[in-house]
């Protein structure tokens, strides 16, 4: 049900764009990375691997965490709010790794921080990219993905971006894009502080769109909250299916958000 008083969008908002980070997959079980019950916290030698110059000694750790993820997300995902997003039919810039948005139905979807459900080769010069199955272990083996790239004979690994490591250049492009294009530009269940990925909104904001940030817990930093100039502390599982059944004129809830 709609709260009284928060905001919605309406028939002007033609480009929707949506931002999205960990908080929106945390309902499946993924969780999130940053602050004390994040990954990087709880598994510290976790993060450690997460290091690009660490490899290819890190290779069975990375195997072991981003399989395991793409495992949590294909089993237990997508969210009502992927879900919503999707049938909203808007394009989204994400942070995350786990496919949910395309797996929603999302046709136009920027993948900033790569794929947990792809593997590439070791060698960045190399254009050797594969679906993996996930499994459990730390072999690629164990993910349907051959330990060797069979363009060039490298070690394989998962097509996600690790710390030290430039964002793709493709996907940063298309969400510069996006953000510049919107006339609604929202974000959910990211922090908003690291970047590049920060200074979406902002670019979207000076483009002219408003700019809305959904999250259960917004960050009290001001600077980031001018950045927005409607800040919903709620469940976007709540708030997002709400949006998307008013701009439809559908009521009650629908069969598709099973969570």
């Amino acid at each position: 049900m709609t709260t009284p008083g928060r905001f919605v969008p309406g028939p002007q908002h033609e480009e929707i764009v949506f931002l999205t980070g960990s908080g929106i997959s945390a309902r499946t079980g993924l969780g999130t990375f940053r602050g004390p019950d994040g990954l990087w916290a709880l598994e510290p030698e976790t993060e450690q691997a997460m290091h690009a110059e660490l490899l290819p000694d890190t290779l069975p750790r990375l195997w072991s965490v981003w399989a395991r993820m793409a495992r949590i997300a294909t089993e237990h995902g997508p969210t009502p709010g992927h879900r919503a997003i999707a049938r909203l039919g808007a394009p989204v810039i994400t942070q995350n790794i786990d496919g949910l948005h395309q797996a929603a139905g999302s046709e136009v979807v920027a993948e900033l921080h790569g794929s947990a459900l792809h593997a590439r080769c070791l060698d960045p010069e190399c254009p050797w990219r594969g679906r993996l199955r996930p499994g459990t272990g730390p072999r690629p083996e164990d993910h349907g993905v051959p330990a060797s790239c069979p363009v060039c004979g490298a070690p394989t690994r998962p097509a996600v971006v690790l710390f030290d490591e430039m964002l793709p250049v493709d996907a940063l492009e298309l969400g510069m894009r996006l953000a510049q294009r919107a006339d609604l530009f929202v974000a959910v269940g990211t922090s908003g502080t690291v970047f590049p990925a920060a200074q979406l909104a902002p670019v979207a904001k000076a483009h002219g769109a408003t700019t809305v940030l959904v999250d259960t817990a917004p960050p009290p930093d001001p600077s980031v909250r001018a950045v927005f100039d409607h800040v919903i502390a709620e469940d976007a599982h709540e708030v997002l299916p709400d949006w998307e059944r008013g701009l439809h004129r559908v009521g009650g809830s629908s069969f598709l958000d099973p969570f």
